[in-house]
């Protein structure tokens, strides 16, 4: 079976898998969800065709209203909603955002938040968000403060009601903002099966019928099952991020399914019946909950995926020799932290705890994570699964964090990343982490604060090292922390290569990067082999993230 075999198959066992526990956790739902569910799944299996940013933003230049789906619990959604405000933004054309998780009784509240005359805590309680929506609050502040910042007009859409009432509802709100405002364009984001051409879409547009000349609007799903499993199936260029039905109908696909149902399942377990969590956590900046309450066993099921795919020789009884503490068990993590040998380790684990950094504490099986989720817990399995091979070497490679050489401890860290990233896309393919010319573009800005600055220039000088500097002259009057940052980042870079260039298309050298990756050579001749077998110098400068 080949490498990009073994991921397919890893992939669907784990969206069965969360799938079922999360609609297991639905209970009891109305045979009018059950249709529109149905009738999701029946539009999402049409015919599609591979599409461009180009095609999409030019469909919606040309659209009066353009409809994008939301999974509530899923923050993935609400981010790309916040994408498209700022590049409409950027257009400079005049736009306003219409929104179901207000109710339409409060319209005036949100007008007075956009308008000064109350703060966000102040709108939060006049339009009961923890009471009536309870989907995480931090997943729509953006666009709500580049509302208020752009002096862009929010429209509630929510009522009382079945779906199709709410749906009908919300088509008379939005028909008569367009009547009333037939020149300016609006951005909806709207519930994903309510989204479904046959259902908001063309309420709006038999109202508007005859009303509005021209009238257009423009659907944008996201992250449809069918869509997804069809890509790979058919194996289209890998991670195609939009797909488009019809001139008027898109598909972003910025993440795998699996993930939308981890964040569903995270719902259920932690925010569901906790109404108070969401203000409670705008008050105090805290409140990170587990992702759920079998966390051991959760981290074991990724570890025995990752561990295939990438097949690490580690046995069962040695996977399970671990120990995995998060935010709760704080003081005990900095004691265990405050006992290492060298003071200037212990400060340094300590300033990750509190920038809220995944790590494994040295010399030990202690693993530390900020708090739960699937990327975050699948990056810390890479970093065990990469532990016990190299420990059963008899090689005690953390000893590096000991010695004196700055040099020697970044190329530590950047291997550790590298497995951590490599095995969080395995488990998320859709992760992305910045590139060459995201670096460049960053490194332009005056406004970019000078410790970030610090991280993001280290790394191009060490990208564009043509080989005849020494390490050490490159992280020169660096401190640990930001060469930590700076092997961080890099080591992103470099599990985001690996996975894509090598591992998924099967590359010859990908066992010789893998045996790398687990051995205790940390000097810079072998660190620069691997950069430019990753980032060949006529490749790197061309490099750049996917927009979603």
């Amino acid at each position: 079976m080949s490498e990009a075999d073994k991921v397919w198959e890893l992939h669907k066992s784990i969206y069965r898998h969360l799938k079922k526990r999360a609609k297991g956790l639905e209970g009891e739902v109305s045979q009018e969800l059950k249709d529109y569910e149905k009738n999701q799944r029946k539009y999402a299996n049409r015919d599609f065709k591979v599409s461009k940013s180009e095609e999409l933003f030019l469909a919606i230049r040309k659209s009066n209203v353009v409809f994008l789906g939301d999974f509530h619990s899923f923050d993935q959604n609400s981010r790309n909603l916040e994408r498209l405000t700022r590049e409409l933004i950027k257009q400079k054309n005049k736009f306003s955002l219409g929104v179901e998780l207000v109710n339409e009784n409060h319209q005036e509240s949100i007008e007075r938040y956009l308008n000064h005359q109350i703060t966000e805590l102040e709108l939060l309680e006049d339009i009961e968000y923890h009471e009536s929506w309870r989907f995480p609050w931090s997943y729509y502040r953006p666009f709500f403060e580049m509302a208020r910042k752009h002096k862009l007009p929010i429209i509630a859409l929510n009522s009382e009601g079945s779906l199709s009432q709410r749906d009908y509802r919300a088509s008379e709100i939005l028909s008569h903002f367009i009547i009333e405002n037939p020149t300016e364009r609006l951005l909806v984001l709207f519930g994903e099966l309510h989204i479904v051409p046959n259902k908001l879409p063309k309420m709006v547009q038999d109202k508007i019928q005859d009303k509005v000349p021209e009238f257009r609007s423009t659907t944008i799903h996201q992250n449809l099952d069918e869509v997804h499993w069809k890509l790979q199936e058919h194996e289209i260029e890998k991670h195609n991020q939009i797909v488009k039905f019809s001139e008027h109908e898109y598909s972003l696909q910025t993440a795998p399914p699996w993930i939308k149902y981890e964040s569903m399942i995270y719902w259920y377990e932690n925010l569901s019946d906790d109404p108070e969590f969401e203000l409670h956590d705008y008050v105090l900046n805290n409140g990170i909950l587990n992702l759920h309450s079998n966390v051991p066993e959760n981290f074991i099921f990724l570890c025995e995926k990752i561990q295939k795919v990438l097949d690490f020789d580690v046995s069962g009884e040695e996977l399970e020799d671990f120990n995995l503490y998060e935010h709760q068990n704080l003081s005990l993590i900095l004691d265990k932290v405050g006992r290492l040998p060298k003071s200037t380790l212990s400060n340094f684990l300590k300033r990750l705890v509190k920038e809220g950094r995944v790590f494994r504490i040295p010399f030990s099986n202690n693993y530390y994570c900020s708090s739960y989720s699937i990327n975050r817990m699948s990056f810390i399995c890479g970093i065990h699964l990469q532990d016990i091979v190299i420990r059963k070497k008899n090689i005690n490679y953390e000893s590096i964090l000991m010695d004196k050489s700055l040099a020697k401890k970044f190329v530590l860290i950047v291997k550790q990343n590298t497995m951590g990233y490599l095995a969080s896309k395995v488990i998320n393919p859709f992760r992305k982490c910045d590139l060459y010319m995201d670096l460049k573009e960053k490194n332009n800005n005056p406004l970019l604060p000078s410790d970030q600055k610090i991280v993001i220039s280290t790394m191009i000088n060490i990208i564009e090292d043509d080989g005849t500097s020494e390490l050490s002259q490159l992280m020169e009057k660096k401190s640990l922390f930001h060469a930590y940052e700076c092997a961080r980042k890099l080591g992103f870079y470099f599990g985001e290569i690996v996975y894509e260039d090598f591992l998924i298309k099967g590359h010859s050298e990908y066992k010789e990067l893998f045996s790398y990756l687990t051995n205790d050579q940390c000097s810079y001749d072998s660190f620069y082999d691997l950069l430019r077998k990753l980032l060949p110098i006529d490749k790197y400068p061309l490099q750049k993230k996917r927009l979603f």
